[in-house]
């Protein structure tokens, strides 16, 4: 039984350090944005971002993982099982992604945070949350900034 059991252990973990070598799963670790390139589903979006005004100074994780350090490797995380998940058990896999409610929220609060010297007099961030008009959002107007497609 225990040489089952050994079996068993060895095969799961040897087919899981074989997975994670193939998906590039230390390149996640990381916020190059050629990390985001390692699914097909992501070449046109970051051939659009290759081609963006904001390549030279952004990159994906500056924009969709928040900044603080626990918030952005817990959104890792969560973005990273989920779309593993998805990869590996969703059999009607979209061909093209959609923000969620939280990862837009994100990119909002990080457009506010590296554009604030240009729209403090639109955008009063030391207001409570319930006291904004959060109807807008920067790339209702900015669609394409940081790649074409929006989100």
């Amino acid at each position: 039984m225990a040489v089952v059991a050994v079996f068993v252990v060895v095969i799961g973990l040897g087919g899981a350090f074989y997975t994670f070598y193939n998906a590039k799963g230390f390149s996640y670790l990381s916020s190059d944005s050629a990390a985001c390139n390692n699914c097909h589903v992501m070449n046109e979006v970051y051939d659009d971002w290759n081609k963006s005004s904001h390549r030279e100074v952004a990159t994906c994780s500056d924009c969709h993982l928040p900044h603080e350090f626990v918030r952005k490797w817990v959104a890792k995380a969560e973005s990273g099982v989920g779309h593993a998940y998805a990869f590996t058990f969703d059999k009607n896999l979209p061909t093209h992604f959609t923000a969620s409610k939280k990862t837009q929220e994100i990119v909002q609060e990080n457009c506010i945070h590296c554009h604030l010297p240009y729209v403090q007099n639109v955008v009063n961030p030391t207001l409570r949350p319930e006291h904004q008009d959060t109807s807008l959002k920067c790339v209702s107007c900015h669609q394409g900034v940081g790649h074409s497609r929006g989100f």
